[in-house]
């Protein structure tokens, strides 16, 4: 099938066969896309249709408010996917806006099809809809954990709070961050400037030490 092997890394379809895979392509709607880096994948307010899994590239997802103002929710790496939460709340339109930040291969999935059993009750499908409940829980755990950042007092309380729990995930005090500093206070809701002298005073008092998007916490 096209695009197996990509699709067999992904935590979803990692228990599925190629056989197997073809009956979902054909039940589920399959259809593969290509963008390019700046593309839109997802348009905020676009009918809702499909369940988009990125297989390739990355993407970020964004909000942009009634005023114009343009929020970072987090970035996309292989196997992140798009779209389940809207289907099972029954939304009509994408809250948020995915777009490729370089080129990518997405596979999109028809939500209607994904997220209602099939007439053959078929244990493929329920592998899937588990996996998928499961990365729903997961990806709201980490949107309460950003609203718990953002609830913070100061930048510098943010900042510490956000670098201390991505060396927790990393398991680590030397570690990457998926964002530079311009999309690191997007998402977290501070001006890049005041963000940029938080950073260097962290620095200066010796409780971090960074170089681009890696980091050390040193103590505190």
């Amino acid at each position: 099938m096209e695009n197996f092997s990509e699709i067999q890394k992904t935590k979803i379809f990692a228990e599925i066969s190629e056989f197997d895979m073809q009956a979902l392509a054909y039940c589920l709607k399959i259809k593969f896309r290509n963008y390019n880096k700046n593309d839109t994948i997802i348009a905020q307010g676009q009918p809702v249709e499909d369940v988009v899994m990125l297989l390739k590239g990355g993407a970020k997802l964004e909000n942009i408010d009634p005023f114009g103002d343009i929020s970072l929710i987090t970035k996309f790496k292989a196997g992140d996917i798009y779209g389940v939460e809207n289907g099972f709340m029954g939304e009509t339109t994408y809250k948020d806006t995915l777009t490729a930040t370089e080129n990518c291969l997405v596979m999109l999935m028809n939500r209607h099809r994904l997220l209602t059993p099939c007439e053959n009750k078929c244990k493929r499908h329920d592998i899937i809809v588990r996996h998928l409940v499961q990365m729903v829980i997961e990806r709201n755990y980490e949107l309460t954990e950003k609203l718990k950042l953002l609830s913070k007092k100061n930048i510098k309380e943010k900042v510490l709070a956000y670098l201390q729990a991505q060396s927790k995930k990393a398991g680590s005090l030397y570690f990457d961050i998926p964002y530079n500093k311009t999309e690191l206070a997007n998402y977290l809701s501070v001006d890049r400037s005041a963000l940029s002298t938080t950073l260097s005073r962290l620095r200066e008092e010796g409780l971090i030490d960074f170089d681009k998007k890696h980091y050390h916490i040193k103590k505190g």
